[in-house]
């Protein structure tokens, strides 16, 4: 096929003979053939590069995604991880802070018995909070003191026993029966009604509960840290000896028996066995 060949004449632009070259016959029968396919290869060639370049880039391109996407995968479950870890500490802040109320609830209703003002705790001057972990620190930081306070609160005598008019304060005064000389009071007197109720100032034991000379109808009660404290003049007593009593129980009512001048409560308080002044234990 190829031995068959044609004479092909090569003119110069002015028409004279040039160049006279043989070629395959074959070529020049079937040369569009020829070119067509070879221009169908090459096309082919570049397509195939083509497709291998961006099949390469896209591969690296999915590893790059699927890397960043693994990533943030992995970030948003410690991000999960963590809002978990955060709200087990706000709930147990809040249980801290839901002790903390009901603490200040009861040491305010123990108040209110003794005639005294609710306590309101603001700024109260406890760890600083530098940061969220401290929170749980702070919360029982306030749960630890107030139940201090209450425990102080329950085993001493603060407050009033009754609401009247002071009438006497402690210490010495003129004979009421006589009105010269001068004599040491060792309590307070209250003015009232007979039959008014009279209210223990701390929780404790009833250790004397009967008449007894110039105080009348006694009662008398032994409290924590050495208090005692003493109603007297009573009309009736409505605690009995060993009896446990808590804030706020009426102990007795009152009245004018025993050494009295009329209807009154006679108001001691003690600690180690020595008289003190009660109005120190008026405001907490």
């Amino acid at each position: 096929m190829l031995k068959k060949k044609t004479s092909v004449l090569i003119v110069s632009a002015d028409g004279n003979p040039n160049k006279k070259i043989q070629i395959p016959t074959f070529l020049l029968s079937y040369w569009k053939h020829i070119a067509f396919s070879f221009t169908t290869v090459v096309l082919l060639g570049v397509v195939g590069i083509v497709y291998f370049v961006n099949h390469r880039n896209e591969k690296r391109y999915a590893e790059v995604y699927l890397e960043k996407i693994d990533k943030l995968r992995k970030r948003n479950q410690q991000l999960t991880l963590d809002d978990a870890s955060k709200q087990v500490n706000i709930d147990d802040v809040r249980r801290s802070i839901n002790n903390f109320d009901s603490t200040l609830n009861r040491i305010n209703a123990k108040m209110k018995k003794r005639g005294l003002k609710a306590l309101a705790i603001n700024n109260a001057g406890g760890p600083i909070v530098e940061d969220d972990g401290n929170l749980e620190e702070l919360a029982k930081y306030y749960v630890n003191m107030l139940e201090d306070v209450e425990n102080r609160l329950d085993g001493a005598p603060f407050g009033r026993p009754h609401s009247g008019r002071i009438t006497s304060r402690y210490g010495y005064r003129g004979n009421p029966f006589t009105g010269g000389g001068r004599e040491k009071h060792s309590g307070i007197d209250f003015k009232g009604r007979t039959g008014e109720s009279i209210k223990a100032t701390a929780k404790g034991t009833v250790i004397f509960a009967g008449y007894k000379g110039g105080y009348g109808n006694l009662v008398a009660v032994r409290h924590a840290n050495g208090y005692e404290t003493r109603y007297a003049h009573l009309s009736r007593i409505r605690v009995k000896r060993g009896q446990r009593i808590d804030v706020g129980t009426t102990v007795g009512l009152l009245g004018s028996t025993g050494r009295s001048t009329g209807p009154h409560l006679h108001y001691e308080v003690l600690q180690g066995g020595r008289t003190i002044n009660p109005e120190k234990y008026f405001q907490f």
